[in-house]
């Protein structure tokens, strides 16, 4: 098909593109499930000694014992590959593919425009389409720069980033998740 009567996206450009929304959501739910598993330590754990009781030295060892089994859980491979470990994977994946989109689009054209757009929809999905693009480099890159370097003084780019990526991203669907559009993007559209 040509460029003049291909009314979606290619297939190679549809496999990109879902690939990267499987890694962003992988990232995220690693990502929080991070924040939400940050230490095993309890909270009482600090009262621990003299000041507490044996029955809730014995519970808060439960729940310590208990956190980290979960946290083996996560040891997929053995020897050590954690969470965070997925989480950093994740990233390099979602890094390369915030390159390898842009480049590819430049390669293999884009359709036309869907005429279920109006002028202030295709406006819309232009600029956020370039602003995910941009983010799915910028969001890896300072959670890379936040880990590589550990300073903190890089966490509020970080989070700044994810914050105009959620932007974004609502953008993005509030304009393509109707079925005219949608169907461009899936399958067989």
């Amino acid at each position: 098909m040509t460029a003049d009567t291909r009314t979606g996206y290619r297939p190679s450009q549809k496999v990109l593109h879902w690939l990267t929304v499987a890694a962003i959501a992988a990232q995220f739910a690693v990502g929080y499930r991070l924040d939400l598993d940050e230490g095993c330590d309890p909270s009482g754990e600090d009262l621990s000694g003299g000041d507490t009781t044996d029955a809730f030295e014995e519970r808060l060892d439960r729940l310590e014992e208990r956190c980290e089994d979960r946290a083996d859980r996560y040891d997929l491979l053995g020897g050590g590959f954690d969470l965070a470990e997925l989480h950093l994977a994740l990233g390099l994946l979602v890094l390369a593919l915030g390159v390898v989109r842009p480049l590819w689009r430049k390669v293999a054209g884009l359709p036309p425009w869907s005429e279920h757009l109006s002028d202030a929809d295709r406006r819309l999905v232009h600029w956020t389409e370039r602003a995910l693009l941009l983010l799915l480099v910028l969001v890896p890159l300072s959670g890379l720069v936040l880990v590589g370097t550990g300073d903190d003084a890089w966490l509020p780019l970080h989070v700044a980033a994810h914050v105009a990526f959620f932007v974004a991203l609502t953008a993005h669907l509030f304009t393509n998740v109707r079925p005219a559009i949608l169907r461009r993007m899936l399958p067989g559209g």
